[in-house]
């Protein structure tokens, strides 16, 4: 190896030596925040709540798709009798109809997602609350949400779920 290689190697390794200390020192925990959320009795309330809201707009969207439905093959069995200006006229009608169905389609669920949120929000916030709370006890510097991160493998050791499902129930 040249002398240049082996010089850019011993910088190299001398700036990453501090980073490699320090983080043998990280302290880090896991938690599965929607198995917390998910199991508490508000978290169940929420998503009961929602549950009943989207049955309530499904059955709704589910009335005007089974009329388009209904509209479209009505239109397909008197479409080689009608004449080409009504066709056009009523492909057109049912290209609106079913345009605007869509459109409710997506309002719905944007309005589930709103809703989803908003009663979400103090939930959220408790859960940080409790989070906080055990990295402070635990002396942690860092906690990962295992869902949220990506993780694939983490030391069962590091998981915190349990104390902060204890902490967030109080």
């Amino acid at each position: 190896m040249s002398k240049l290689g082996v010089g850019v190697l011993l910088a190299l390794g001398l700036v990453l030596m501090p980073i490699w200390a320090g983080a043998a020192d990280l302290k880090i925990g896991v938690l599965d925040s929607a198995d917390i959320l998910g199991k508490s009795p508000e978290g169940k309330k929420i998503q009961d709540m929602l549950k009943r809201k989207s049955d309530e707009l499904g059955r709704d969207l589910q009335k005007q798709d089974q009329e388009i439905g209904r509209m479209v093959e009505e239109f397909r069995k008197q479409a080689p009798v009608m004449k080409e200006e009504a066709k056009k006229q009523r492909q057109a009608e049912l290209s609106k109809r079913a345009s605007e169905f869509q459109r409710r389609v997506q309002d719905a669920d944007k309005q589930l997602a709103q809703l989803e949120q908003r009663e979400k929000e103090p939930l959220l916030k408790k859960l940080e609350q409790a989070v906080n709370a055990v990295a402070q006890e635990k002396k942690l510097d860092m906690v990962l949400d295992r869902r949220l991160s990506g993780m694939l493998y983490f030391n069962p050791s590091l998981d915190i779920t349990e104390q902060v499902r204890s902490r967030f129930s109080r």
